[in-house]
């Protein structure tokens, strides 16, 4: 997929997020805030228990995401503004920041031009569950009673692939590689790729492993109740199947320098060990 094009167009609103209770991250969601008003952009604040759906009801053409703590905080805010036609930037306030552009300290330099739309965009693959909206990193399926697994039964296009007793199951997209998929003992994939990373939790049968498909659908039916998390928040209870696919749509992804595999593999090397 091509993943890159230039924005060049000036930023007519900002939707700002912070991380709660973090004193950096509320005193620069300030500073952006006077900043923008000061050149004429429209400022929405989201509150981190606010309304889902904010920007889903206007085109938004010109506006912008910027969110300023961990992982956490940008897929949440991302979660509730529901339009992923809007452009994105997390700056790390958080621990990992595997999907921050800036660190704190670069904010003040970087903000002029991300406001004046001096940046170019990332588009990077979403997953489409049958329940739910799209998600950046992960969708998960696992067992609803604590400390019990459940049988699961998964195929590929249709056709069968393996049934196996597991805690669960993770379906993460090549951004969501470096979270929970990874800790479960999935590769690292490249972000610019249009992947699926299929990862079973803890499966009690020694051939089931990771593996990476291309545009299939996954399709998963458990033998009871399990609970599906989408991005790191519980959708349901009550999932007995679920389909998923790489979406259409993309999300998009500010770039001020260029993404770089390498430096990603080393930010999970220092901040991990």
């Amino acid at each position: 997929m091509t993943n890159y094009h230039r924005w060049g167009k000036k930023v007519e609103r900002v939707y700002l997020s912070h991380r709660p209770a973090t004193s950096g991250a509320e005193a620069a969601e300030q500073k952006i805030a006077d900043y923008a008003s000061s050149q004429g952009i429209d400022v929405v604040r989201i509150s981190p228990n606010g309304p889902r759906g904010v920007g889903k009801s206007s085109p938004d053409e010109n506006a912008i995401i910027i969110s300023l703590g961990g992982d956490g905080t940008l897929l949440h805010t991302r979660m509730q503004i529901c339009n992923n036609s809007i452009p994105l930037i997390s700056v790390n306030y958080g621990g990992l920041g595997a999907l921050s552009e800036l660190e704190p300290n670069e904010l003040d330099e970087w903000l002029p031009k991300i406001l004046s739309g001096d940046f170019f965009v990332e588009e990077r693959s979403l997953l489409s569950p049958s329940l739910g909206k799209t998600v950046l990193n992960e969708v998960v399926l696992k067992s609803t009673e604590v400390g019990k697994s459940s049988f699961l039964t998964l195929r590929v296009d249709g056709q069968y692939l393996f049934r196996a007793r597991a805690d669960g199951i993770i379906l993460a997209t090549p951004t969501g590689s470096s979270a929970y998929a990874f800790s479960a003992g999935g590769p690292l994939v490249d972000p610019s790729l249009a992947a699926m990373i299929v990862v079973p939790i803890a499966p009690f049968f020694w051939g089931i492993r990771p593996f990476v498909i291309g545009n299939s659908e996954v399709r998963i039916s458990t033998q009871g109740d399990s609970t599906l998390v989408l991005d790191g928040e519980k959708f349901s209870d009550k999932v007995k199947e679920l389909r998923v696919r790489i979406s259409s749509e993309t999300a998009k992804f500010i770039r001020l320098k260029p993404f770089s595999f390498p430096a990603l593999y080393r930010k999970l090397e220092s901040r991990l060990v």
